[in-house]
């Protein structure tokens, strides 16, 4: 049999910071960390037959450790409230699932599962699943540990042979590489100045702590030997701080840990009471102690047909080879040959190849409840309550389609209610639905790229790179993996002596911010960043591009309509909405984008949309005027908020006003303000979002009464009445409630900004289809077409118009147009 136990506090900290704090229930309880647990727990039930699982937590500091050490784990901040407040919930979640729980008071979890190591009865494989290195020291034949890597979604199982190749050590050695290079998340302080490869390296040669100092003259390196003169007691001291306890008086029975089934009302706690929808499906499949698997309700006959079902329209559902299960009554479902000219009703449309979808239960459901990122069928029924369904048939694919097929019968009615109460039916019925067609056009024709081009701008990105490794190396006097976290981390702030900013678990703190803070101390920060944007680059605008070209010379991206909570479209695999803009190696890498053999690219981006929608919502004269007399509105903020005529307004002050623009619509703080502006103090900063507002009194008011109503209502609407939830406003938490202001806020702006391409998507079109044009991309504002040369000039008027007419905003959408044979060097045409 195989055990699984979970370091409990390990698994649920990785599930709390992997996690978005926005997952939340309906009545504002943070639920992150308890649904990325859950999660990882339903993923082991689901790896076996037959498993046992358990859970342990730590039972306090032990004293054998806090006396030789008082500092051990002394660093470790408070858990944040946040997940506290969750903790209280989890043995509630871990009953209704039937998973014992194991604390022994006075030890920690490392050494309960230590001992538990060395007791397993023949015949048990024990796997440890922890997101933290320590339990590496366990490993033998029949223990492993699954370690998650990212988040809790992925994971990886070392044996021997995996620990040897990541620490280069064996994992009776982890103790004494950790008393040598330390280890920051337990305050261990290791000795000062080895890092992770010398340390290997000494162990591989003398095998343990003792051993190298029992040979310390024969270290030939005078300054390691240095070192670990100097470090002696550290060294030893970690040494005992690090081992595991093989002594806990602890039972362990593997048979008690047998997972037998969850109880019989964990539906009503998973997903009723935490809201845990998604998870639905992979709950039904699970045994119930005292039964077997839960049975389904109902069932349905399947029936072969060589003609069409009668019923208009009809719920099909794919069901391989050509052929479709179309569900005509509660108790029967037709197996044709084709799909049915006939309204269809589907669950995605896109997904599945149907188009002129007459009702999508996927769009339904987000439209319904977006931000939940996953809109499965099997949690869309559950949730509704509708029965599942058993269906009759050999083929196990056509009994699956058409079980699919009955549930989305069974759900357009209950989605279609829920959507007119809502008043979202004219958003579901005339942009969402229309607009899978749209995007399955899109992703179709893809875009055309310049492998050439691309390959000359990887090159040129290397040369680049290889600068700025030699400029790096000069500063620091030898070469060293410039990619790799903890190897930058001892050159920083142990060989430069550079002043450490941040401590994470796993180290002093190298990311971006802290980077852009040591620029100011020294040179090699800033190279060091510049390095990175170009190996981000490399790697994910050129080499990763390069791989996604198809035989057709095109890229084909993924056009996410679900995946956003303001209903944003997004892009994947590639996502070519984030090639960078403002940079030149962005644009040439955006140059790579052509149009087709004798075409024109011609792209149309909504000047100002935000500003303009915020001008519109709060009735603002100042804002309104100004767009309506064609003003420069950053010229006219920065006259305002900096109190100088316009004529006088700088380039500098211009810029400043820009981002002061742009920061309001995203609830900025003057903290934040003064990050983006540089060499601004944070009260300045303030000082300009105070004179905006006292010149904006409207804006004010309109974010007051915006706040107010997200407050009361749970959620905040667009000007098509989509609606983003908003639970963090009833957070307890002021730091979260401040986050949800900012979300509901911005929900209004941005969400009223997507609604408005989208439904100039929808209606432009099959207006530039009958021109003989390709729609080939949206990014944010803008959209980008294919056009015949002759009719650059009447697309471009079609595009303009329709754009502007999606909404009849006041002050009026305005509509840049530009045309060239490169995405990257499309220049403004005379009108538009």
């Amino acid at each position: 049999m195989r055990v699984y136990l979970i370091d409990g506090y390990s698994l649920l900290y990785r599930a709390f910071y992997a996690l978005p704090q926005s997952i939340a229930t309906s009545s504002g309880l943070p639920t992150n960390a308890l649904y990325g647990f859950t999660s990882m727990v339903l993923k082991l039930l689901d790896s076996e037959e037959e498993v046992g699982i358990g859970v342990v937590w730590d039972g306090g500091l032990p004293a054998f450790r806090t006396e030789v050490y008082p500092e051990y784990k002394a660093q470790r901040s408070a858990m944040p409230e946040e997940l506290r407040v969750q903790l209280d919930h989890l043995d509630e979640i871990l009953e209704a699932m039937n998973i014992p729980v194991v604390r022994v008071e006075g030890f920690e979890a490392d050494d309960v599962l230590a001992t538990v190591s060395r007791r397993l009865p023949e015949g048990v494989e024990l796997y440890i699943v922890t997101g933290d290195q320590d339990a590496m020291q366990l490993v033998d034949g029949r223990v492993r540990v699954l370690r998650t890597t990212r988040g809790v979604s992925e994971t990886k199982v070392y044996g021997r042979r995996e620990v040897m190749e990541e620490y280069g050590v064996a994992p009776e050695q982890i103790p004494d590489y950790k008393a040598l290079v330390g280890d920051p998340s337990d305050n261990i302080p290791g000795v000062r100045g080895i890092g992770p490869k010398s340390a290997a390296s000494l162990l591989r040669r003398f095998g343990s702590v003792e051993g190298i100092y029992e040979h310390l003259e024969e270290v030939e390196a005078k300054g390691t030997r240095r070192k670990l003169e100097e470090g002696r007691e550290n060294a030893f001291l970690s040494l005992e701080l690090a081992r595991m306890r093989f002594d806990v008086p602890v039972e362990f029975d593997p048979e008690r840990l047998r997972f037998r089934g969850v109880a019989p009302g964990v539906r009503d706690v998973l997903l009723r009471r935490y809201e845990f929808r998604s998870l639905e499906p992979r709950i039904a499949g699970l045994p119930v102690s005292g039964g077997g698997r839960p049975r389904p309700e109902s069932a349905v006959r399947v029936v072969e047909d060589e003609v069409e079902p009668s019923l208009e329209p009809v719920a099909v559902a794919p069901a391989g080879d050509g052929r479709w299960c179309a569900a005509v009554a509660e108790d029967e479902v037709r197996l044709v040959q084709g799909l049915p000219e006939r309204p269809l009703q589907v669950h995605d449309a896109k997904g599945v190849g149907v188009r002129g979808a007459h009702f999508d239960t996927y769009l339904a459901g987000y439209l319904v409840k977006p931000g939940l990122g996953s809109y499965d069928l099997d949690a869309l029924a559950a949730e509704r309550g509708v029965s599942d369904v058993e269906a009759r048939h050999p083929e196990p694919v056509v009994r699956e389609a058409a079980r699919r097929a009955a549930l989305v019968r069974a759900l357009v009615p209950r989605l279609d209610a829920e959507l007119k109460e809502m008043g979202l039916s004219r958003l579901y019925y005339e942009v969402e639905l229309p607009l899978a067609d749209v995007l399955a056009g899109m992703e179709r024709v893809g875009m055309p790229v310049d492998v050439r081009t691309l390959e000359e701008v990887g090159r040129e990105i290397e040369g680049r790179i290889a600068e700025l490794e030699e400029e790096i190396f000069e500063h620091v006097g030898h070469p060293f993996n410039i990619g790799s976290p903890k190897q930058l981390s001892e050159v920083l702030f142990e060989e430069l002596g550079l002043p450490p900013v941040r401590r994470t678990k796993t180290g002093y703190s190298t990311d971006a911010k802290v980077l852009q803070q040591l620029a100011i101390e020294h040179p090699v920060a800033e190279k060091i960043i510049a390095w990175r944007e170009l190996a981000k680059l490399k790697g994910t605008y050129v080499e990763g591009l390069l791989k996604l070209v198809g035989e057709d010379g095109r890229i084909h991206t993924t056009l996410n309509q679900t995946t956003t909570a303001t209903g944003r479209i997004s892009s994947d695999s590639p996502n070519l909405q984030n090639i960078p803009v403002r940079t030149e190696t962005g644009m040439r890498i955006r140059d790579a984008f052509t149009a087709s053999p004798g075409r024109v690219l011609v792209v149309a981006d909504y000047s100002q949309i935000e500003l303009r929608i915020l001008a519109h919502m709060s009735r603002e004269p100042a804002l309104v005027e100004a767009f309506k007399n064609g003003e420069d509105i950053h010229t006219r903020t920065a006259a305002e908020v900096f109190d100088v005529r316009p004529e006088s307004v700088t380039p500098e002050l211009r810029r400043r006003a820009k981002m002061v623009n742009f920061g309001i619509l995203y609830g900025i703080s003057g903290y934040g303000l003064a990050t983006r502006l540089g060499n601004v103090h944070p009260a300045e900063a303030d000082r300009y979002i105070q004179r905006y507002f006292e010149r904006h009194p409207r804006v004010t008011e309109f974010i007051r009464k915006s706040l107010a109503e997200a407050e009361e209502l749970g959620y905040a609407t667009t000007l098509f009445g989509r609606r983003r939830y908003v639970p963090e406003l009833r957070n307890k938490n002021k730091n979260v409630r401040k986050l949800g202001e900012r979300i509901a806020f911005n929900a209004r702006v941005q969400g009223s900004a997507a609604d408005i391409i989208k439904v100039a998507m929808v209606d432009l079109a099959p207006r530039i289809g009958s021109l003989g044009a390709d729609m080939l991309m949206q990014v944010h504002d803008e959209l980008v077409f294919d056009v015949d040369r002759d009719r650059v000039e009447e697309v471009a008027a079609l595009a303009a118009e329709r754009m502007v007419a999606a909404y009849d905003l006041d002050p009026p959408l305005e509509v840049e147009v530009k045309a060239g044979e490169r995405w990257g060097r499309v220049k403004p045409l005379g009108g538009g």
